[in-house]
């Protein structure tokens, strides 16, 4: 099975990407994904996994007016590690 998004995800995290091409390509990739019914193979642990990464990275906002619960570029990168480490 094909987990290109973990690893999209992954690789965020390992500071390879910037949080705005991050959140930008997740968002598009997750509904990639979704259309072609791929996200179906999943098993339900990492299925749910991408669903929460994608809900995290909707709620990415990199300028200063952002909400109270919108996260910023450090915000965004320790709340993806931590789904990723509590899930894996």
């Amino acid at each position: 099975m094909n987990y290109l998004l973990l690893d999209f995800a992954r690789s965020f995290v390992a500071e390879r990407l910037s949080a705005t091409v991050f959140s930008e390509a997740y968002i598009e990739l997750w509904r990639i994904e979704r259309d072609n019914k791929n996200i179906l193979n999943y098993d339900a642990k990492i299925s749910e996994c991408l669903s929460s990464l994608f809900c995290l990275a909707d709620m990415y906002n990199p300028d200063e007016d952002r909400e109270g619960y919108e996260c910023n570029d450090d915000q965004l990168r320790d709340a993806i590690n931590k789904l990723i480490v509590n899930y894996m």
